[in-house]
């Protein structure tokens, strides 16, 4: 009998996301860390697709009571501007998030961009070995799947360096496991990158 994988994007619920800390983003949680000392109390978080920025941004509201902006180039010039404002007038520092870097929101208003210029600017960079083995980890047993080490080694040694191909390929190893009804081994593996 197989197993029919059903494309859900969503994970099983009660799974806690958790923060993955390596050499690649230690300087990013230690920025975060650090809002006291941003110029203009205003930062700015980039980084690729699934590269988690969100999950950082929730690691600086625990860190310090400000105010976080997802997806900020797609904001009026205005908002941004008001909430840069807003964070000045509450000492309270502002986060704000974005794929892109701030000189490709073309922003208009003379002394918008001047503070954007001016701000902490965080950018999340490529996985190194540790973060994408323990990604692989991470992203199987959210789905309640495993990878031998020797599997585990194969892939991080050949699987492209970026956050959203390394989600994919563990959603697509424990869907094809679930269709075969198999383990995450060597065999799947490989054919998975091939």
């Amino acid at each position: 009998m197989r197993q029919i994988a059903l494309p859900l994007d969503e994970l099983r619920p009660g799974i806690a996301a958790s923060l993955i800390i390596t050499d690649a983003n230690a300087a990013c949680a230690a920025a975060l860390s650090d809002s006291a000392n941003w110029p203009g109390r205003c930062a700015i978080l980039i980084g690729p697709a699934r590269s988690g920025k969100s999950l950082m941004a929730r690691y600086f509201g625990l860190q310090a009571d400000g105010v976080i902006i997802e997806n900020a180039e797609a904001l009026s010039e205005q908002a941004i501007f008001n909430a840069w404002n807003r964070a000045q007038e509450t000492m309270r520092p502002l986060l704000l998030i974005s794929q892109f870097v701030p000189v490709d929101w073309q922003i208009d208003l003379p002394d918008l961009r001047s503070r954007i210029a001016s701000a902490l600017l965080i950018e999340i960079p490529p996985p190194d070995d540790e973060m994408v083995t323990q990604l692989l980890q991470k992203h199987l047993a959210d789905r309640g799947t495993i990878m031998g080490i020797e599997s585990l080694n194969y892939v991080s040694r050949r699987i492209k360096r970026r956050y959203a191909d390394i989600e994919n390929f563990a959603r697509d190893a424990n869907a094809l496991a679930l269709a075969e009804n198999a383990p995450v081994n060597m065999s799947l593996v490989k054919r998975l990158l091939a």
